[in-house]
């Protein structure tokens, strides 16, 4: 036999030892693996422990709303010239505190006076020829009581009489509503209250109705809430609310509650008198909280009581009594919730115990025993 085939017969035979070799160590590390399954502790095939809570059915439910609103005004009012002009005088700037019928801003009237001087000489030659028709009058009349005079010049003399009254009644006249327009010309505080515009300077010339100053009254400030149609019995006249606004707590009591729903949003006012309107201004939002009523039949459970179902609904693990019990998965619907705990219907009835915690471990058919710590209770 040459050296070559002795070579060759040398490396077979040390690859079929490295395979047999390789075999061995196989078996002995799976024979080992099924060792150690077969002897694991007992305590890893220990139920898994679940905290409880009961099922208590009831019929309809409450559940929380907040109505937002504007705080307002029970008065504000822009103020106007009834003609149009040169602003002379404003007497008030923004922020200012006025009273009741307080001059806040003058018109020029010089052209105004004119006219009046104009109709006072007027009226004074109206008076002048009245009195010449009186004399005339009269001077007739006892003409044709001696026969000297016919009854038709009587008759003359009697119109020209009234013509002069009637004369003198019309200046009047003019005159009194030309002091009308001159006191027009003045804008007064209607009520007290607070300048909270101001929208023209002295020698502007304005025209008949445009804006010129502000006035908010200082009277208790009021909130108006459009509440929906469902909860608006809960506001009764006369009843004592309480309001947040911004940071702080306000109480108020409801004043009005208007009778027309508004047409878009299907709502109804109600006007609310703050007790107290140091903290707030007009045009705050504020906030007031109502409770909305609900008839359907259900339970409250928390929301981590709740897993993942099929089709949109979702699962609630219940098991009967005893320490060691094997849960089943029971549909249910969520009907509200408010984050932390959740109303649900479906298969479910009074009594039943479910696990409030953990879901995302278990599930249908899982072997699992009570814990005894005490759950609160929900709701």
């Amino acid at each position: 036999m040459t050296a070559a085939q002795n070579s060759s017969i040398n490396g077979k035979a040390k690859l079929i030892i490295c395979i047999a070799a390789f075999v061995t160590v196989l078996v002995v590390l799976l024979a080992t693996a099924g060792l150690g399954n077969a002897t694991q502790t007992p305590e890893a095939r220990v139920p898994m422990t679940v905290s409880t809570g009961t099922v208590k059915i009831q019929q309809g439910f409450e559940t929380p709303i907040n109505v937002f609103g504007l705080i307002e005004s029970p008065r504000a009012t822009l103020l106007s010239f009834d003609t149009g002009g040169q602003i002379l005088q404003m007497m008030v700037e923004e922020g200012d505190v006025v009273s009741k019928g307080d001059v806040l801003a003058q018109q020029d009237i010089a052209r105004l006076e004119a006219r009046q001087q104009e109709l006072k000489a007027s009226l004074a030659r109206a008076n002048a020829d009245l009195a010449l028709a009186k004399v005339n009058n009269q001077r007739t009349i006892s003409l044709v009581e001696k026969k000297l005079e016919s009854a038709q010049r009587l008759d003359e003399a009697e119109a020209a009489l009234n013509v002069a009254v009637a004369r003198v009644n019309e200046t009047a006249a003019a005159i009194q509503s030309l002091s009308v327009e001159i006191d027009k010309a003045q804008l007064i505080a209607p009520f007290d209250g607070i300048v909270d515009e101001r929208l023209f300077d002295e020698g502007t010339v304005v025209m008949a109705g445009s804006p010129v100053l502000g006035i908010t009254s200082t009277d208790d400030y009021q909130a108006r809430f459009a509440i929906p149609a469902d909860v608006i019995d809960q506001f009764k006249v006369n009843e004592s609310v309480l309001m947040q606004v911004g940071q702080y707590e306000v109480n108020g009591t409801v004043l009005q509650r208007l009778p027309t729903r508004n047409v878009q949003t299907r709502t109804i006012d109600i006007l609310v008198t703050l007790n107290s309107s140091s903290r707030v201004r007009p045009g705050d939002m504020a906030t007031l909280s109502g409770a909305r009523n609900h008839t359907e039949t259900g339970a409250w459970l928390p929301v981590n009581a709740l897993s993942n179902g099929l089709r949109g609904l979702w699962r609630v693990f219940v098991l009967s009594d005893g320490k060691e019990t094997e849960i089943e998965a029971r549909v249910v619907e969520v009907v509200y919730t408010d984050g932390r705990n959740a109303f649900v219907r479906g298969a479910l009835k009074n009594g039943d115990v479910y696990v409030n915690e953990g879901t995302h471990k278990l599930a249908p058919g899982q072997v699992v025993s009570l814990s005894s710590k005490k759950q609160p209770e929900v709701r």
